[in-house]
């Protein structure tokens, strides 16, 4: 088993899975824990794409540690989503743990792992899947180890999770990574997204799910690239200890995940 993508299927055709030729490619790959992750299978369609990252010394068709990324030009609802996920998961799969960490109308973070299923390996995996306007984003990380993930390593590939781009450009668009989207908001909206106050952020990590009584302090920690123009991404300390990374998007939109300690 490569992931939990290729182990499940849309009933009624609302997503496909194609059964491309698979290629590798030496693109530039996302950083993501520092560890020289690079592209080691890239398949792109018009209404799909899948990209997967592996380590020094590791493949697509043997690996400990994969970072996966797939994008759908079509929008679905994301609890039918999820819950369609888990019902494909857990067939044939009673060792199966599922666990929704956060979700809400646009976001969901949730993790699984089993004791081995189908003649698999035993593998953990964290997945943060949303839905935008222009189709279905996902990103996760797998192991193949039996049991948890350390909480240590979990605690950092969730804050990875709250912190990359949804996805380095969009299925069937022109956007380069780094470069914002044709529809993008210009500089005004950019503005806008770095001079939120700290109740604003403290409401924005309330909506998204989390503890926050009240902001303590704000700054702006940088930008990166994202489908619908730059992220500006916030750190925020709250009045209960907590501390959150923040992404808003041009909208105003905004993702919120704890910052690890």
């Amino acid at each position: 088993m490569r992931s939990a993508w290729s182990r499940w299927d849309w009933i009624g055709g609302a997503l496909l899975l194609l059964a491309a030729s698979t290629s590798s490619v030496a693109a530039e790959a996302p950083k993501f824990d520092g560890r020289g992750w690079t592209v080691g299978n890239h398949q792109k369609h018009a209404r799909q794409s899948l990209t997967e990252y592996v380590l020094p010394g590791q493949t697509v068709e043997n690996w400990k540690e994969l970072v996966t990324s797939s994008v759908f030009s079509q929008p679905v609802p994301l609890a039918a989503f999820v819950e369609k996920l888990h019902s494909s998961l857990s067939q044939g799969c009673p060792s199966l743990v599922w666990n929704v960490i956060r979700q809400d109308e646009k976001t969901a973070v949730f993790e699984w792992r089993d004791a081995g299923c189908g003649g698999s390996e035993p593998q953990n995996e964290l997945d943060r899947v949303t839905i935008e306007k222009d189709g279905l984003y996902r990103l996760a990380y797998a192991a193949k180890v039996k049991g948890p993930l350390a909480p240590e390593r979990r605690r950092e590939w969730l804050a990875i999770l709250g912190q990359v781009p949804l996805a380095e450009r969009s299925v069937g668009g022109t956007s380069q990574a780094g470069e914002p989207a044709a529809s993008a908001p210009g500089s005004k909206a950019r503005a806008a997204a770095q001079q939120l106050s700290t109740d604003d952020l403290a409401a924005g990590v309330r909506r998204s799910g989390w503890t926050c009584p009240a902001g303590v302090k704000s700054e702006v920690k940088g930008q990166m690239p994202g489908p619908q123009g730059p992220l500006t991404t916030w750190l925020l300390d709250c009045s209960n200890g907590q501390q959150y990374t923040v992404l808003v998007d041009p909208s105003g939109s905004m993702s919120a995940f704890q910052t690890p300690k």
